[in-house]
């Protein structure tokens, strides 16, 4: 065994002194070759620990992930021999697994709404540019995604005294999210932008942002993933299984719930049984009346924090503007089309300032008349605690004319 261990930290040494040599801007392709013969007995457990080092021997966090796009790229060759790992359906990597799957798809459609821009008229360019601002509002749900991560997943990493690649990845997590908010944000201040403008936009911006959700895809499930998989017990996935809920998804809501092999059953059982009566001021419900009181409502309800982020949408089956558990955890603002989000920011502004609580609209929607209204809610302190819109089909109570009295069931 200790021969094995020697063997492995002087693989770890060879690797990290060619990591060194590409820290001081030694020739790419040549350490690249040197990499690869020392990679045919390593795999990728050495890459964390590795970088562990690197940071413990004082190479600063900054440099390590100045560098972490470039080993990567060196590594490839022999990281796309590691088989993503598989988890059943409802366990946390399996939800993350997923999410990355639907990341791809947007970000695939993306490339091809681009390159329908150098071969569209330039009116239709127009119509293909907000596709793409659609398309990247929605990307921008990776971010449950590295929160998950970040504040889920990497702590398990540190008790293991594992701190630098998460510190690394979380660092890449921030470019990411830096990247789509600048694109995004530039996309949506743009006025009477040429096609050409458009197409050089796109490339020298929009690709570079969704090539990072890429790659980030990449290192989790070649390097990230089957670590976690060989590190975490059953125990500490379902800690996160059971906490992800608060957080939210991207792109994709597990359908199926997860009990680990082991005994867990109970803890489910009692966290349910926990929850069977909401106490109330002026009364109590149980779990399943309450969901079924809010399912019945004459009208949809939304709900969006202090901090912006959509916590709630009433389920009921005639919504009027269709809504899935995928928004639930996401900034309300990527819920909008961009050019109605100037609005959303006003109403939030004006209700946290409290110059405001209420903001109403009418609309007609598919032939029917739809009334919309925001409220500021607020403690008995006056403390702001979010927003609740209230959608409602007015369409029938406008036709209504004279009194009725008498019982009559109304026909569905």
């Amino acid at each position: 065994m200790s021969e094995l261990i020697n063997n492995r930290q002087e693989r770890i040494e060879v690797m990290k002194n060619l990591i060194r040599q590409l820290h001081e801007g030694r020739d790419e392709e040549k350490v690249r070759r040197q990499l690869e013969s020392v990679l045919q007995e390593a795999d990728y457990s050495d890459v964390f620990l590795m970088e562990i080092q690197l940071m413990e021997e004082g190479i600063s966090r900054e440099s390590i992930t100045k560098l972490c796009d470039v080993h990567t790229k060196v590594l490839k060759k022999h990281l796309d021999l590691t088989e993503t790992p598989d988890a059943v359906p409802g366990h946390p990597l399996h939800t993350f697994l997923q999410e990355n799957q639907a990341l791809l798809q947007r970000t695939a459609h993306i490339r091809k709404k681009i390159a329908e821009l150098e071969k569209v008229s330039e009116e239709e360019s127009a119509d293909v540019l907000m596709k793409i601002r659609f398309l990247l509002n929605e990307l921008m749900d990776v971010d449950k995604h590295y929160r998950r991560k970040e504040n889920l997943l990497f702590p398990f990493f540190e008790k293991n005294n594992l701190h630098g690649p998460s510190t690394v990845m979380w660092t890449k997590h921030d470019e990411t999210r830096s990247y789509l908010k600048s694109v995004i944000q530039a996309l949506n201040e743009a006025e009477n932008i040429s096609q050409k403008e458009m197409i050089a936009f796109a490339r020298l911006a929009i690709e570079p942002a969704i090539e990072s959700v890429e790659e980030m895809i990449y290192k989790e499930e070649k390097i990230l993933f089957p670590t976690a998989m060989d590190l975490l017990t059953e125990q500490d996935w379902y800690d996160i299984y059971l906490q992800s809920p608060e957080i939210g998804f991207c792109l994709y809501y597990p359908e199926f719930e997860w009990v680990p092999e082991g005994g867990l059953v109970e803890n489910v059982e009692k966290i349910k049984a926990s929850d069977d009566k909401i106490h109330l001021p002026t009364g109590s419900f149980t779990l399943e009346q309450l969901i079924n009181i809010f399912k019945t409502l004459p009208v949809d309800l939304t709900f969006v924090d202090a901090e912006d982020t959509v916590r709630y949408f009433s389920p009921g089956k005639d919504r009027i503007f269709d809504r899935s558990r995928t928004i639930l955890g996401r900034k309300v603002q990527y819920c909008h089309p961009p050019k109605s989000v100037n609005i959303v920011n006003q109403i939030i502004k004006d209700f946290k300032e409290g110059k405001q609580d209420v903001a109403r609209f009418w609309i007609n929607f598919g032939g029917r008349f739809i009334y919309i209204s925001y409220y500021a809610i607020r403690n008995d302190q006056g403390t702001y605690l979010g927003t609740l819109e209230v959608t409602q089909d007015l369409t029938d109570l406008r036709a209504l004319e004279g009194e009725r009295r008498l019982l009559q069931y109304d026909e569905e």
